[in-house]
Parts: structure tokens; C-alpha cells; sequence
């Protein structure tokens, strides 16, 4: 109880040197968690993007007008077969033309068309974007499907500028770790250092290597930990005020698809930004301790040899 006791006040004392570099350091690792935090953000918005894209994507099938109603029948339980196809809907050819009338008021079609030139059409919902090339390749050459139409333009399009974005997200997300950690090893080595003569005498009384590392891994942790509650505090903030544009309630319908609510997505940030910091700093100061106790050790058996060969 008394050695956990004196490795909390060297801990303290650890935080009370060197302030406004301590403080400068620390600043660097809570900006650092931050955007990782905004980061992971982004790669979920990714996730939701990709999500109600692959739920507002339809599929068109237009119908030659010969077909029966025998074969309409025969063709829709087809298609509600096809793997990933979560919806077919049929629109008939007077249903294509009031649509039609409605979008184009200005033009007037009574007047124009005795017969309705419009065909009939079944309407395909898929379960994500990435299987709509593979339900319409099986589409193809159905009996009475005349055309199919979908928007690859527009999927390609928002494939592409999903996955540069979540390239970016994980290449910056990385980095920022990567900056994380060497602003943890940069604090860690500034208290080794206002600390060495300390630590020297702790070796020559006979402290174990554990006995003395774990004060700064005290503090690795806790600049991690306090680094990262407080980009957790900030991100909340900024979300809350930003109001309705940027309110989690409008994702509360897509998350489900994704196999995480909203709740989740909240833990999940807060585990991120807290496990990783305490971690990173952990690992961090453990690393620069090392380090500086190998010098150490090396300094005083090359110490000892000078000595014998002086004898």
C-alpha cells in the first residue's frame, strides 16, 4: 500500500514540473484525438452515405406491352426471388403517364397523345449498392423485359467519392496516432529528464526497472485518457451545436441497417477516442522508459569496466 502510495505522489509531482510544456504536449495529444474523433465520424457518415444510397437506388425494368397478365405474375415472383432484391413494385403504363403528366404540367399531353406511349415497368429495391450490378446482370434477357435502367453514372460516381473519403479517413486516422504517440513519448521524456537524478539514485538503492517506470506510465496514461475525454467533450459540443443539420436523429432509421444504432455509435466513439489514448500512452511512455533505463544501464557497465581497467 505504501509503494502504490509513493508511486502516486511521484506521479503528481511528475504532472507539477514542467507545466507549460506538459501543457503544450497534452494540447497537441487532445488536438490529435480530436480529429481522429472527427475522422471516425466521417467513416461512419461513409457508412450511412453508402447505406441509404443502397436504399434509394432503384432498378427499372421496362415491359414489352405484349406481355400477359399471366406473365406478369410469372415474371414479379422471378424477380422477388433474385437474392438481394428487397422490394418489386409494379407500375402500370396509366401509372407511368399520370407520373409523367405530374412532372411535365407545362405540357399538355391530353391534347398531344391519343394513345399512351409509356411502358409498363417493375421497380427493384436492393439491399446495398454493391449488389445492384449483380441483380441486373440477372435481369438481363427475362422474357418481357425490353430495358433496364438503374443510374451507373451515378452509382460509379458515389463509389468513388465514398471510397477516396474513407481512404482518407483511415490514412488520416493513422497518422494521427502515429502523432498521438510521439507527442506522448515527447511528455514522457521531458519528466525522465527533469527526473534522471532521481532515477539514478532510485537505481543505486536497488529499485526494481518495474518500480521506477510505473510513475510515467501514470502519466502516459493519463494524457492519453484526459486527451482523449476531452476531444470526446468537443465533439459532443460541436454536434450539439450544430443543431438539426448535423443531429444524430436523422441517421436513427439508417443505423439499424448497418447493425449499429446511434447509442452504439456514441460508445463506440467514446471507446475509441478513451481506450485509445490510455493505450497510446501506455505503450508510448513504456517505450521512451525503456529507452532511457537501457542508457542507464549501459552508462554504468561501461562505468564499471573504466574502473576495473584503472585498477
Amino acid at each position: 500500500m505504501r509503494s502504490l502510495a509513493f508511486l502516486f505522489r511521484e506521479f503528481l509531482r511528475g504532472l507539477s514540473t514542467n507545466r507549460f510544456l506538459h501543457f503544450t504536449y497534452g494540447a497537441q495529444v487532445t488536438i490529435s484525438l480530436l480529429v481522429l474523433g472527427i475522422f471516425f465520424v466521417l467513416l461512419v457518415g461513409a457508412a450511412v452515405m453508402w447505406g441509404k444510397l443502397g436504399q434509394s437506388m432503384e432498378i427499372h425494368l421496362f415491359l414489352d406491352d405484349s406481355i400477359s397478365a399471366q406473365q406478369n405474375l410469372q415474371l414479379q415472383d422471378t424477380l422477388e426471388a433474385i437474392p438481394h432484391v428487397t422490394q418489386v413494385r409494379h407500375r402500370s403504363k396509366d401509372e407511368a403517364l399520370a407520373i409523367f403528366s405530374e412532372r411535365n404540367s407545362a405540357i399538355p399531353l391530353e391534347d398531344l397523345l391519343e394513345d399512351n406511349p409509356l411502358p409498363a415497368s417493375f421497380i427493384l429495391n436492393v439491399d446495398r449498392p454493391a449488389n445492384i450490378a449483380s441483380v441486373v446482370q440477372q435481369c438481363e434477357g427475362l422474357p418481357g423485359v425490353v430495358n433496364i435502367r438503374y443510374g451507373a453514372q451515378v452509382l460509379d460516381r458515389y463509389l468513388k467519392v465514398l471510397l477516396i473519403l474513407s481512404l482518407v479517413c483511415l490514412v488520416t486516422m493513422t497518422l494521427l496516432i502515429v502523432f498521438t504517440y510521439s507527442s506522448i513519448n515527447n511528455i514522457i521524456a521531458l519528466s525522465i529528464y527533469a527526473r534522471r537524478t532521481e532515477i539514478r539514485i532510485m537505481q543505486l538503492v536497488g529499485a526494481t526497472w518495474w518500480f521506477i517506470r510505473w510513475p510515467f506510465l501514470f502519466e502516459g496514461v493519463f494524457f492519453g485518457a484526459a486527451g482523449g475525454l476531452v476531444a470526446l467533450v468537443i465533439i459532443w459540443l460541436l454536434m450539439a451545436m450544430m443543431g438539426e443539420a448535423l443531429r444524430l436523429s436523422d441517421l436513427t432509421e439508417l443505423m439499424p441497417g448497418l447493425g449499429v444504432t446511434v447509442g452504439q455509435l456514441l460508445l463506440g466513439l467514446s471507446c475509441l477516442l478513451l481506450g485509445l489514448g490510455a493505450a497510446v500512452g501506455f505503450f508510448g511512455s513504456l517505450k521512451t522508459v525503456n529507452a532511457f533505463l537501457a542508457r542507464e544501464a549501459d552508462a554504468q557497465l561501461d562505468a564499471v569496466k573504466v574502473r576495473q581497467m584503472t585498477r
